[in-house]
């Protein structure tokens, strides 16, 4: 059973202005871990129409949860378990591999995608695991790092040297996704370690929020002596000042 204590957390999600549904998800889960506590926090962007997108990104976090859940309970117990770094990417597998089922038993989801960013932190470890067009971030020392790259076609012929920022940015296929969860059978997972440090902040976001907020924005309000709640609501509600096409969803967390 998840556990709380307290700490620095900024999270929130929004329709934005345009969407009928929200299909984003996110979630901010503790976990008793042997003398300690274990943060799992994520986001999910669905797709797929009508309630299926909505659906798919609700269950791609649920499956972090049962997991997880799953797995502490071993360690508690005892029991013998993988580490940390390789328990990320399976948990996206299997996530992947349920909505691909329910997709093919339940015509009503044919179709149905979610991207998957989260991060999982124990001590002064962070493991992350990231499929899709949402992103992660690591604020340090007065910098934004992304963490992610996203799986797009542009961002693919950017790295091919085919496509510049310039054309990139307002591509007509700049959201086209080359890898999601449920899309196929198998995935491949971009899984990435890492050590943190007391007041380091780990950011997530989907693109309804990146998309339209620049890291040097997000920087500024997120370092700038708020609350990260009163950060995160802010920059929400900047998002649906630029127009909020798309749902909004951020999630930052600070290194306790």
């Amino acid at each position: 059973m998840a556990v709380r204590t307290v700490l620095n957390i900024g999270h929130g999600s929004d329709p934005g202005l345009v969407r009928g549904l929200n299909e984003d998800y996110h979630r901010v889960w503790e976990y008793p871990y042997r003398d300690g506590r274990l943060l799992l926090f994520g986001v999910a962007d669905g797709m797929g129409g009508a309630a299926a997108g909505e659906y798919a990104s609700r269950r791609a976090i649920q499956v972090l949860d049962e997991a997880f859940q799953r797995y502490v309970a071993d360690v508690a117990a005892g029991k013998p378990v993988i580490g940390l770094e390789l328990l990320v990417e399976r948990c996206v597998r299997l996530a992947n591999v349920r909505l691909h089922r329910e997709a093919q038993e339940h015509p009503s989801r044919a179709g149905m995608g979610s991207t998957l960013t989260f991060v999982v932190m124990q001590g002064r470890q962070a493991h992350l695991a990231h499929v899709g067009d949402s992103r992660a971030w690591l604020v340090r020392d007065g910098r934004i790092d992304q963490l992610t790259r996203d799986h797009t076609w542009v961002e693919e012929q950017m790295s091919l040297g085919l496509l510049d920022a310039s054309a990139a940015g307002g591509h007509d296929w700049r959201h086209m996704l080359t890898r999601s969860l449920g899309a196929d059978q198998s995935i491949e997972v971009d899984v990435r370690s890492m050590d943190v440090r007391s007041g380091d902040l780990l950011v997530v976001s989907t693109d309804g929020l990146h998309g339209l907020i620049t890291p040097e924005e997000m920087l500024a309000e997120l370092t700038g002596g708020r609350s990260l709640q009163s950060s995160v609501d802010f920059l929400i509600s900047r998002a649906r000042e630029l127009g909020g096409p798309d749902n909004i969803t951020l999630v930052t967390v600070e290194v306790p």
